[in-house]
């Protein structure tokens, strides 16, 4: 499984250990979400800078205590876009927001020591727009329940 915005993919679609759950979770909950992407700390940040802000709040190795760690990662959790989210995201780490309520944009900044046999690269900036990305997400996540159901079937289970 991989991604595809635009020329930028993300994700290893030669991975034979992927697992869909993961990433069907993570979709599915992007879907629900009715809130804009966008902390008011992004406010005047590159999005280079904004990037390292919810990665260093979430998975920063610093001095602050764990009450700051854990009310800032409850703070970003839902700008961690992969992360664990499959084998086939190992890697691939990003952060994704919305600027504004038509676009959404995923930054993502590559790292050898977490990426099997790919060197780091540029800092990464993929955009689409909001609507193609929920209509993204809602495919994946029907075709995965649709999936879930016929196997239940095939299985004679009555349900997933």
């Amino acid at each position: 499984m991989c991604l595809h915005i635009d020329d930028v993919t993300l994700g290893d679609f030669s991975d034979e250990h992927c697992g869909l759950y993961g990433a069907y979770c993570g979709f599915k909950e992007l879907l629900n979400t009715s809130a804009r992407l966008w902390d008011e700390s992004f406010d005047g940040l590159s999005l280079e800078q904004i990037h390292d802000l919810v990665r260093n709040a979430i998975y920063g190795d610093d001095d602050r205590t764990m009450s700051a760690i854990l009310e800032d990662s409850q703070r970003y959790r839902r700008f961690d876009f992969l992360t664990n989210w499959g084998e086939q995201f190992d890697g691939f780490a990003s952060v994704i927001i919305q600027e504004d309520e038509e676009t959404t944009t995923i930054l993502h900044r590559p790292h050898s020591a977490f990426a099997r046999q790919r060197e780091p690269g540029p800092f990464v900036v993929a955009t689409c727009s909001t609507i193609r990305f929920q209509n993204a997400c809602a495919s994946l996540v029907q075709w995965f329940d649709q999936e879930t159901e016929r196997l239940a079937l095939i299985e004679g289970r009555t349900k997933p």
